[in-house]
């Protein structure tokens, strides 16, 4: 079947003409045209004889459905139907039937059926000549495996309503395999002896007739290799059927789970007479004819034949009348709508500028708030107690002495974070060049106050890059957190920083003259808990975090940043 067709069929179209040659065509009827499930007028009465005018369809439709019958309702014998769309298919197609089959049944010891495999038969074979005695054969094969409970199995070939057709099976062959060790076992079906074996209606030694016309199962006489009889059934009557059966006596022993396998060669043409309904889909635009032909149950043409022109039209939409308006409309539509986007774009634009200097307007008040209240009072702090400490000195307990130098120092390192925070919120700062210039007033200040040298290897200039709040803190806390580390465990003497921009990626190292340590050492008990925290900081902000230490050999720590376009301001955090 053509994959182009979603089912196809004939609806009784073709009933008696075979049988009664003189039946006119006014018995013939298109009965109903749906497009698309939307019934269609025809072009042709019931009436009349086919018209050469065809049914116009739009190529747009994705199903055209076509319903045929006769208009002589008595009810007659009905031939063997194939059907094909002239533009679509290259040959006929019969309708398909799945009444015909090899089929294969288990019985056990009781001769119950216990269960059953089937082959079923359609079409064609290739090479088919309309006789069984000029046709070709091509070998078939099946493999089964004997149910549980299986004590035998038996093999009938079945025809039934509605087929129409001939099927002829030779060499028949049952190869059984045990499930257990034991030799394999072959059993030749085919009708080779029997009585009367060159008449059709002859008796085969092993196989017997059944069905309601048991005498549609016949013999016929296959030339090659040699002369010798074939099981048939040649069917043309699709109301009653006719099978061959193995003889009870000549059952197949077989065990449980026994490989069973079915070999044998036919030659066959199957089909139907319907009724049916023919569907086609996406019909392109063209003509076409479909048409529909009555055969013998062997496929050879009887030259009666009905046909339907098909007319497939172009759209609105694919005509050029269409296009050309829709051009024009388009032109204009495609004018107002860039300027509407245009007008759109620039209020998002200003949209977006103005959260944006709301935004720095926000931040820039709280670094205020943070530097005028808090940073105030936190120095007021320190100064008091200070004061308070000096005051007391000459009659507190060393204890209580020590309590206030806590006290002190904690206020002085509040107000150097309120400090950071100032400036990490505040916008004024959000450019790389005042980057660079805090973090080396405040490692030199740092590094000053614990007593470490500090060389710098600093650009005179910087690229106009904007660097949003969150990634300046979060760069600046990676920065700390290593100067912090080469203070607290280094035992260094002097620290170089520097500085690079290449490529668009800013590049801090931070390098020291310490004793340094293994890196590839796990970490345990947080020992290295302040390496974990630079390397999320910098991540956090798309950045990269290297180190380089050995024992004895200092460390070095560099802090990779891709930076965002020259003048471009990034988003605030």
């Amino acid at each position: 079947m053509s994959p182009r067709f979603l089912s196809v069929g004939v609806s009784g179209l073709l009933c008696g003409l075979v049988l009664c040659p003189t039946q006119s065509w006014a018995d013939l009827a298109v009965i109903q045209v749906l497009v698309d499930g939307q019934e269609v007028p025809l072009p042709l009465s019931r009436s009349s004889a086919p018209s050469a005018q065809p049914l116009l369809i739009s190529s747009s439709a994705r199903e055209v459905q076509f319903h045929f019958g006769n208009a002589d309702t008595t009810e007659r014998p009905c031939p063997r139907l194939r059907y094909k769309l002239e533009g679509v298919d290259e040959g006929w197609h019969d309708l398909p039937t799945s009444s015909t089959k090899i089929l294969a049944r288990f019985f056990d010891h009781a001769n119950q059926v216990i269960g059953s495999e089937a082959y079923l038969i359609q079409g064609e074979t290739p090479g088919w000549r309309y006789q069984v005695e000029t046709s070709d054969f091509v070998l078939r094969q099946k493999h089964m495996l004997a149910p549980e409970r299986a004590a035998s199995m038996s093999m009938a070939i079945l025809s039934g309503d509605p087929a129409i057709g001939v099927i002829a099976v030779d060499e028949m062959l049952v190869t059984v395999k045990p499930r257990a060790d034991g030799p394999t076992r072959s059993f030749d079906l085919t009708a080779a002896r029997g009585t009367d074996m060159a008449n059709p209606l002859g008796t085969p030694s092993n196989w017997f007739r059944e069905g309601s016309r048991a005498e549609l199962a016949q013999l016929r006489t296959r030339p090659v290799p040699v002369p010798h009889p074939v099981l048939v059934i040649y069917d043309d009557d699709r109301a009653r059927f006719g099978n061959w059966a193995l003889r009870p006596e000549k059952a197949i022993p077989v065990n449980a789970g026994d490989q069973v396998t079915l070999e044998w060669k036919t030659a066959h043409s199957l089909g139907s007479s319907g009724p049916d309904i023919a569907r086609f889909s996406r019909l392109g635009r063209g003509t076409y004819w479909f048409r529909v032909v009555a055969v013998k149950a062997n496929g050879e043409p009887t030259g009666v034949e009905f046909s339907l022109p098909l007319l497939v039209v172009p759209p609105l939409y694919k005509r050029t009348e269409f296009w050309l308006v829709l051009l024009a409309a388009t032109g204009v539509g495609s004018a107002l709508i860039s300027r509407y986007v245009q007008q759109r774009r620039l209020q998002r634009r200003l949209q977006a500028f103005e959260r944006e200097r709301e935004m720095e307007n926000e931040r820039a008040r709280i670094a205020r708030d943070l530097h005028d209240q808090v940073g105030a009072g936190l120095t007021t702090i320190a100064m008091l107690t200070d004061w308070v400490r000096r005051e007391t000195a000459p009659l507190a307990s060393p204890e209580v002495g020590r309590r206030m130098d806590s006290v002190c120092q904690s206020a002085v390192e509040l107000t150097r974070a309120v400090d950071e925070i100032v400036w990490a919120v505040n916008p004024a700062n959000d450019t790389l060049d005042r980057f660079v210039n805090y973090l080396t007033q405040y490692s030199e200040q740092f590094l000053d106050a614990a007593g470490l040298s500090v060389r710098f290897d600093i650009p005179s200039t910087f690229p106009s890059v904007v660097l949003p709040g969150k990634t300046r803190h979060f760069l600046f806390l990676a920065a700390l957190e290593a100067l912090n580390n080469v203070v607290k465990h280094s035992n260094a003497s002097v620290l170089r920083l520097a500085v690079r921009v290449n490529n668009g990626r800013l590049q801090i190292a931070i390098e020291d003259n310490g004793h340094g340590f293994s890196v590839v050492v796990p970490i345990e008990n947080g020992t290295h808990e302040g390496i974990t925290n630079m390397r999320q900081r910098m991540e956090a902000i798309g950045g990269e975090f290297r180190i380089t230490s050995q024992p004895g050999q200092g460390t070095r720590i560099e802090l990779v940043l891709p930076l965002p376009g020259a003048s471009v301001r990034g988003e605030k955090s």
